[in-house]
């Protein structure tokens, strides 16, 4: 079941204050990049983190290696890892 977001909070590397972000963002640009509609493209390597207003711990385990930190209702990506 995919979980009902409509919204993320993105911390990019170089910006002070984190960002509200409609989500989800476009990701069918070049690999290195997403799409944004309030930043235009973005390279996915500019973020810092990512946080969704949602527990995904059980959806993220399923497709991948995420560092993630759960917090009640809240889940943040600090990066991906390759399973393999």
């Amino acid at each position: 079941m995919r979980p009902d977001i409509s919204e993320m909070i993105v911390k990019f590397v170089d910006v002070e204050a984190p960002r509200q972000m409609r989500f989800p963002p476009e990701l069918r640009c070049p690999t290195p990049f997403m799409d944004t509609i309030e930043f235009g493209p973005t390279e996915l390597r500019a973020i810092e983190w990512l946080e969704l207003p949602t527990d995904l711990e059980s959806v993220l385990s399923a497709v991948g290696k995420f560092p993630i930190t759960a917090s009640g209702d809240r889940t943040r990506i600090t990066g991906y890892a390759s399973p393999i």
